[in-house]
């Protein structure tokens, strides 16, 4: 670090990433941006100015926005439009902005497809999935998780899944349900599609959902569609409820990951980390 590196870090940046640190638990994304803050920082050359040295880090925020975020997601949804043909029945879960676009844009395009949405408690961020695709005229079908293995037995043609991270190892962390349409899909020989930006590859290693995960709000939990109370609302004292954000799906369970950069399998992140790395 040069001297204006050291003092930008100190003043700003670590009031900052501790500020945030206390609003919530670090997602991967999160973990790499602030990464490529400070290293961008320490790049600064120590002979311009603080007003300078300011710009130049937001010019590089914007173009890290513009090629790791947007151009990633564009180029992600062209490759994976290709792979939806007429007449697939495709299964998503929840709610993730990067598939919703890739199934609205293979719509503009003309492609004659159905979706599956399958959703769980206590989010139930399906319905918000459910509700924009069939403004878009796409047949959609709405079932909650304990149902996926009725469903996918016959209907579906592939399923379609975003993810959080993807670490070093090949697990796909992703919303907590995930690893079990997984291994559903891969019971019935489904193919899973993960999407992932490759912005959200960490060089962390788990097998579980317990070694590093995030905890909801558990009352949530006790929170129901209809506004009547939970049958565990007289426990809430005795019964220790765990909302848990993330989970984790082994590599064995994903036929590929479309990225970017190329279409992979789980095996290959530590690949794309190496690349990473070298860029920095």
């Amino acid at each position: 670090y040069s001297l204006l590196s050291s003092g930008i870090n100190a003043e700003y940046g670590k009031p900052c990433f501790n500020y945030l640190s206390q609003c919530r638990l670090f997602s991967v994304s999160m973990e790499n941006f602030i990464k490529f803050i400070k290293h961008t920082i320490s790049k600064i050359s120590p002979d311009i100015s603080l007003e300078e040295a300011r710009k130049e880090l937001l010019s590089e925020c914007d173009r890290y926005f513009e090629e790791s975020i947007y151009l990633a997601a564009q180029a992600i949804t062209t490759t994976t439009v290709n792979r939806i043909n007429d007449g697939d029945t495709i299964l998503i879960y929840g709610r993730s902005q990067l598939i919703l676009r890739i199934l609205l844009t293979a719509k503009e395009e003309g492609r004659k497809f159905r979706v599956m949405v399958v959703d769980s408690r206590p989010d139930l961020r399906g319905v918000n999935a459910c509700e924009r695709l069939t403004e878009a005229g796409i047949p959609c079908s709405y079932v909650y998780i304990n149902s996926t293995t009725y469903v996918m037995k016959g209907q579906i043609s592939k399923v379609l899944l975003s993810a959080d991270a993807l670490l070093a190892n090949g697990y796909v962390l992703g919303p907590v349900g995930t690893a079990m349409i997984a291994l559903i899909a891969h019971k019935y020989n489904k193919p899973v599609i993960v999407c992932c930006e490759t912005y959200k590859f960490s060089e962390r290693v788990q097998t579980d959902s317990i070694l590093f995960n995030e905890l909801a709000d558990s009352k949530d939990m006790l929170r129901t569609k209809t506004g009547t109370p939970s049958p565990l609302a007289d426990q809430e004292h005795s019964v220790s409820m765990v909302n848990l954000v993330y989970d984790a799906t082994p590599p064995t369970l994903v036929s590929i990951v479309i990225t970017e950069i190329a279409e992979l399998p789980c095996s290959s992140a530590p690949v794309i980390l190496r690349r990473d790395t070298k860029r920095c």
